[in-house]
């Protein structure tokens, strides 16, 4: 097949830091290349990858992301509208769009099928956008979890695939020592101070890490975290995505704490934690009772004393669960598979 997978600009493929959608378009669009198919990936120049690229600017335009909605928009309306200009030169037999909602606005005039992935939650205002493209048969959408298509059933879904990470890199451990950890964005929606307040009531060691750049990030670490720094609770910074540091702290925390208040369509630092062996403690919200299975592979909660209760017992957690439900439905290579089968079956239906 001759695949075009468009991505935002924000960030480089693979990311050297944060990065979530570029870490899983880098894992299929290698895994897809390696299987024989031709792909394009419509990236920054800065972006590493097996594929043929297209880019339209240099370097990743992160930094945009804290500027003006107008300079915001104006940098993801130019790539997009590029990249899909080039898109209709070129022969392609399937989009596969990884863009918020940019990508879609070009990719509802298209001749060619589109695939595109449903990365974010969805609000009233998403339903709202999403809505208009309900009769568009050529675009055909992706969730990454079950329970996403609970949120808005309207749509025309062809399936779920939950994403996946490099399996063989993240490094197994039975070994735990003293610490609990958590990486992720700083907000209120990930909520880390959560995890520093149940750290502060077992008295537990806590190292924090994450992307700590936009305005938003910063007020809240500012105002929610700091004041919970201590010589038990870290912050670490943000760290490379396959880095040495992060695996060591994955692998060998005693338990990885995702105290979420939102509704998280997928969460894939909780896979990457299983992988390593590392027990989960995170609240029913979203996803999170499809990727963790609760009194095996971590506990799924529903009250801030059972978050706290819950950390106090993971010790009875068997690491080798985790790593085997990471293995069994969490990789690079169930996601790429999943993927290839989403596209033939689209190209098959035309």
């Amino acid at each position: 097949m001759r695949i075009a997978i468009v991505v935002p600009p924000w960030f480089e493929v693979p990311p050297k830091g944060y990065g979530g959608i570029e870490v899983l378009v880098s894992l299929w669009a290698d895994g897809l290349t390696d299987k024989g198919h031709q792909v394009t990936l419509f990236t920054v120049a800065d972006s590493v990858t097996k594929a043929d690229k297209f880019t339209v600017f240099d370097k990743e335009m992160r930094f945009y992301l804290d500027e003006p909605p107008s300079s915001f928009l104006n940098t993801a309306l130019t790539h997009s509208l590029a990249s899909y200009l080039e898109i209709s030169r070129g022969e392609y037999d399937i989009i596969h769009d990884n863009t918020w909602k940019e990508g879609l606005c070009s990719a509802a005039f298209m001749s060619i099928p589109v695939v595109h992935t449903l990365h974010a939650p969805f609000s009233e205002e998403n339903k709202r956008f999403y809505s208009l493209l309900k009769d568009c048969s050529g675009i055909h959408f992706v969730t990454i979890s079950n329970y996403q298509q609970t949120c808005f059933p309207e749509l025309d879904y062809i399936a779920t695939v939950y994403n996946g990470v490099d399996f063989p890199k993240y490094p197994y451990s039975e070994k735990k020592e003293d610490f609990l950890f958590y990486l992720g964005r700083f907000n209120e929606e990930k909520a880390p101070h959560l995890a520093c307040e149940v750290a502060e009531k077992l008295g537990a060691r806590l190292i924090l890490a994450g992307k700590v750049n936009e305005k938003a990030e910063r007020d809240y670490f500012d105002r929610y975290i700091k004041p919970h720094i201590s010589d038990k609770i870290e912050f670490v910074g943000e760290l490379g995505h396959w880095s040495k540091e992060k695996m060591a702290l994955f692998s060998h925390a005693r338990a990885f704490l995702y105290p979420i208040q939102w509704d998280e369509p997928f969460g894939i630092t909780m896979a990457e934690a299983m992988a390593c062996g590392t027990p989960v403690v995170t609240f029913k919200r979203g996803s999170a009772p499809e990727v963790v299975a609760h009194g095996e592979t971590g506990f799924v909660v529903e009250t801030m004393d059972e978050f706290v209760d819950a950390v106090r017992h993971v010790n009875e957690i068997n690491p080798r669960k985790c790593r085997e439900r990471t293995e069994r439905m969490f990789t690079a290579r169930t996601m790429v598979d999943g993927y290839e089968r989403v596209y033939l079956e689209v190209l098959n239906s035309k």
